[in-house]
């Protein structure tokens, strides 16, 4: 089990303690975020459980990081309590789009987490939280004036800490969805990602695996 960097963990956190009502999907750290007039580049992305009665935790994040910085930014799913909007919703489950405005530069797709808070008399408030057990890094460059689609990452549980995410590509289902939230997005963009770096915890179709573009390559 892994740790995000102490400043989103702290922003995470305090997402967390904020009470009930609805919380964005999108959480980008303080300096990450472009200013008025800084340029900026957007990760857009849909994360949610692919079965409500099978999902162990409320509370679901995808987290990225500025390479070379302890400072990051999270799509999120919350259900009971904070939720986020359930912007997709299918038989049995439901997904929030996120839409991360970002400072261009190169990123790292890192980790995940699932956390839940339960509250006893005695005990108080206490916090569970299961990430993934072996690091990944997904590397990203992001350029100014883009907009990169990520794709849905549709949670899959067995049991409380066995958990992983089906990725899919559902551009055309979200990009109207994110555009809501911001009318001047840029066109999409699928940023191609080798995911079996990833695996067991994100499960991707063989032919996302093939051919995927390096840093290097998604330079103008």
């Amino acid at each position: 089990m892994f740790c995000f960097s102490r400043p989103l963990a702290l922003l995470l956190m305090a997402a967390a303690l904020a009470g009930c009502g609805t919380q964005p999907a999108s959480l980008v750290s303080q300096p990450l975020q472009p200013g008025p007039e800084e340029p900026v580049a957007y990760l857009v992305g849909s994360i949610g459980p692919q079965n409500l009665k099978a999902s162990p935790a409320p509370n679901q994040r995808l987290l990225f990081r500025k390479r070379g910085s302890a400072f990051g930014a999270a799509g999120i799913w919350g259900g009971v309590g904070r939720e986020t909007s359930q912007d997709v919703k299918d038989q049995t489950g439901v997904a929030s789009v996120f839409v991360l405005p970002l400072k261009p530069g190169d990123y790292e797709f890192y980790d995940f987490q699932f956390f839940s808070s339960t509250y006893s008399p005695t005990l108080g408030t206490t916090y569970t939280s299961v990430q993934a057990r072996e690091k990944f890094n997904l590397p990203m460059r992001l350029q100014a004036g883009k907009a990169y689609y990520l794709g849905e990452f549709r949670s899959l549980c067995l049991g409380a800490s066995l958990c992983a995410f089906r990725w899919r590509d559902q551009q055309g289902r979200d990009e109207p969805i994110a555009r809501q939230s911001v009318p001047r997005l840029p066109a999409l963009e699928l940023i191609p990602l080798d995911y079996r770096s990833a695996a067991p915890h994100i499960i991707a179709p063989p032919s996302t695996a093939a051919g995927q573009n390096t840093p290097q390559e998604m330079r103008p």
